[in-house]
């Protein structure tokens, strides 16, 4: 039976026997190239705004392990030692300064313990049996309960728990001392200045006359270094943690300490120092190696044609490898090469180290503290960053502070002049590098300065750079009043770390190098789902005529058929006649 096309559907088997589909498709797999070139361009252009979008996020990812380390402190983890444990123990931050340190403790503190002089039988035992009022003062806050008759002891303790308004600031236990139960009154916090008092309400069987306060809450005392040097003064604290007495150091106090006290000793983990560095190597490693995959070209084999291969050929004979999307990306490779120029070249604001006068920086690159690229393209980390250790670890030995700030470094100054000296500059205005500074005094004033060969502001004898240019935040101060005409140079440091941020942070922004490429391909993208559309509407409307024209075709041919059949007929009749 016949199929006729209407509307989406097809028509086969017709009277005719031709396969008018066969032909109508064979028609359209002609009209289909351009289509199909656009899917292949559109398919392509997705991959390339994947790819973008992925490094987009990779290196957000780097920037924020980056901000974990943007302080130079954050290199410089200290360790810290006690000589007697059991007394004090001790931890030290990244900011703690190495040395020894003698802590003497006096005593601990404590908080105000108040216990009842009655025993009674058991928890259960009814204290009154009468209504009574029993009231506590902690601190400045007084506390008043009503005490029912037929209370009993362990019902009392729970009524002082539950006050109104008393948040665990004081708690009521019952301890057994074996023979009788007695109740027991905590101040929780510790200090002198955190006691209990116990109100006189009339309710002798709890009035103050029925306790006796087992422990006074008291401060810890304790001396550092021999200070404060009277016998009876003490650095006082409410707390058995104490932070802020040497700067960094936080003493866990445990028991008090003879005259003699405890060596308390901070010095340098190198260790963790490696450590971070290693992180931070390998976080930037994760970038140099996605960089290089997406600028991958591909290799083909020349013994192997995609457009020959069989389906059943061994897939370990073809050596073919497709180029990265981003091949020859233009912006990829701008990423690529402004990272590399950071990685190898001396540090903003850095000045080579003149080993005749000791100036300068020790280390002014990272290749000078043992972390260079890989050059060797058979090894396996070729374009990556790799440590030598024993270089690292001799940089760190001679001056880990100069480690520190080759990576982390945030506009710390210096200068080359004994006459002027750098004052401050304003992280994030003030920008990394080197500044020609000038200027004249005369008649006890400063007349004119410049930095940079830009009009600076005077105010008294400091000097200040111009506002909306680089070194606007820098100030240096004049030292040597004497009148005359001065110059100088200032270097404002900025470490390896601080130029990746700044640099990550550009080329994520909004106007950055890879949201021009993200809405580039986007751009491109919308403009292939219109064309794309336009092409289906042409395609459908094409199919539609050819189908038209090939059922009208199909109805003719029929009619000329069947005319064929009639005439033979009739001129079969003919014949018999």
């Amino acid at each position: 039976m016949s199929e006729y096309w209407s509307g989406s559907i097809t028509f086969t088997g017709l009277n005719t026997g031709t396969d008018w589909d066969a032909i109508i498709e064979a028609q359209m797999a002609v009209e289909e190239y351009r289509y199909n070139s656009m899917l292949a361009a559109q398919s392509d252009y997705e991959a390339r705004l994947a790819a973008v979008q992925d490094l987009e996020t990779q290196m957000t990812t780097l920037y924020q392990t980056l901000q974990s380390y943007s302080d130079v402190s954050d290199f410089l983890a200290k360790g810290a030692t006690s000589s007697d444990e059991t007394c004090v123990t001790v931890t030290a931050g990244n900011d703690a300064e190495e040395g020894s340190h003698t802590v003497v403790v006096n005593q601990l503190a404590k908080n105000d313990i108040w216990s009842s002089d009655d025993g009674y039988a058991s928890t259960d035992t009814v204290i009154t049996d009468t209504d009574q009022t029993f009231s506590f003062t902690y601190g400045d806050q007084t506390y008043t309960i009503d005490v029912p008759g037929g209370a009993t002891l362990s019902e009392f303790a729970s009524l002082i728990n539950n006050a109104s308004g008393n948040n665990d600031d004081v708690r009521a236990g019952i301890i057994n001392e074996g023979s009788a139960y007695h109740l027991q009154i905590r101040g929780m916090d510790l200090g002198a200045d955190n006691t209990v008092t116990i109100n006189d309400t009339g309710f002798d069987a709890m009035g103050p006359d029925a306790f006796t306060n087992t422990q006074k809450a008291q401060n810890a005392q304790i001396k550092v270094d021999g200070f404060p040097a009277a016998a009876d003064e003490w650095i006082e604290r409410s707390t058995n943690t104490i932070d802020d007495v040497i700067d960094g150091v936080t003493l866990q106090l445990k028991k008090a300490t003879g005259s003699d006290g405890v060596n308390v000793d901070v010095t340098l983990d190198s260790d963790a120092m490696v450590e971070a560095i290693e992180t931070v190597v390998e976080s930037i490693n994760t970038i140099l190696q996605l960089l290089m995959d997406l600028r991958d070209q591909g290799t083909v084999s020349s013994s192997v044609s995609t457009a020959t291969a069989s389906d059943d050929e061994d897939d370990e004979d073809d050596d073919s490898t497709a180029a990265s999307v981003l091949a020859s990306n233009y912006g990829i490779k701008l990423v690529q090469s402004s990272l590399k120029s950071i990685l190898s070249t001396k540090g903003l604001g850095f000045s080579y180290y003149n080993a005749t006068d000791g100036t300068g920086d020790l280390f002014t690159s990272l290749s000078t503290i043992g972390i260079s690229t890989d050059a060797d393209e058979d090894s396996e980390t070729f374009g990556l960053l790799v440590i030598d250790y024993d270089e690292l670890e001799a940089a760190i030995k001679k001056d880990p502070q100069a480690v520190a700030e080759l990576l982390s470094a945030d506009v710390a100054g210096s200068t080359d002049s004994g006459d002027f000296s750098f004052d401050s500059a304003i992280s994030g205005t003030t920008r990394a590098g080197e500044y020609d500074v000038s200027y004249t005094i005369e008649n006890g004033k400063i007349t004119s300065a410049y930095i940079n060969g830009n009009a600076a502001s005077i105010s008294g004898w400091t000097i200040t750079g111009a506002s909306g240019k680089d070194e606007q935040g820098l100030a240096i101060s004049v030292d040597n009043t004497e009148d005359g005409a001065y110059t100088g140079a200032v270097y404002l440091k900025q470490g390896k770390i601080g130029q990746l941020v700044d640099t990550l942070e550009d080329m994520t922004s909004s106007e950055g190098t890879l949201q021009i490429m993200e809405n580039s391909f986007q751009d491109i993208l919308d403009q292939y789902s219109q064309s794309i559309s336009r092409e289906e509407q042409r395609l459908d409307l094409v199919e539609s005529r050819l189908r038209t024209r090939y059922s009208n075709l199909e109805t003719l041919l029929t009619s000329y058929d069947n005319l064929s059949s009639t005439i033979d007929s009739l001129l079969a009749s003919l014949d018999s006649d």
